[in-house]
């Protein structure tokens, strides 16, 4: 069976809403909160098995171009997080639902948890479409342990206790429980390594 980053890039998810390494980077990820002018930036190795797409694009109508079906007039009901990536090492995936805010983290719980609904409901999907296809293993498929994991992007009032003294991706970041998914805060305009998150 192919890995499950690349059957997401090649055969599932549309290439407009796949999200690249930046250009002339391919160990950076830069995700980037426009309408702020804010970003964050996660390091990779060469070797990291990931994929990451945005559903949230600007609307090009009226109706909302991910849940078109949906009355976007329900507050919520088309909620989404900013961006999914996912990462594979063996049957071990992880889902980062990753939201970008300013300092208003109002409602980016929410948004976390449609991520994480929404992406159950690609899991579905995925299998649904693969039945009896002689590329796909459902055995293997189904050894796949699914993780999930948030993370807030924002701007933090306070200032981050000194670490100089140790290599950035020697620390790791601190994820909280909460009902739903374990979630972690990170600071605009910082370098992160995938390795700290894992």
């Amino acid at each position: 069976m192919r890995n499950f980053p690349e059957i997401l890039k090649n055969s599932i998810i549309d290439e407009e809403f796949y999200f690249p390494l930046v250009e002339g980077d391919q160990n950076t990820l830069r995700l980037s909160e426009a309408k702020e002018g804010l970003s964050v930036e996660i390091k990779i190795n060469n070797s990291d098995n990931i994929y990451c797409f945005s559903f949230d694009k600007d609307k090009v109508s009226q109706k909302d171009t991910v849940f078109p079906f949906f009355n976007s007039g329900t507050r919520g009901l088309c909620s989404k997080n900013d961006y999914i990536l996912v990462f594979q090492n063996g049957y071990d995936v992880i889902v980062f639902l990753i939201e970008l805010k300013s300092t208003n983290t109002g409602s980016y719980l929410k948004q976390l948890r449609s991520g994480k609904l929404f992406f159950q409901f690609i899991i579905d999907r995925v299998k649904l479409a693969s039945e009896g296809s002689p590329e796909f293993d459902k055995t293997e498929f189904d050894k796949l342990k699914i993780c999930y994991k948030g993370i807030l992007c924002h701007i933090k009032r306070t200032a981050d206790k000194d670490t100089s003294r140790h290599k950035p991706k020697d620390i790791k970041v601190e994820f909280k429980s909460t009902p739903y998914l374990d979630v972690c805060r990170l600071n605009y305009d910082k370098v992160y390594y995938l390795s700290q998150l894992l």
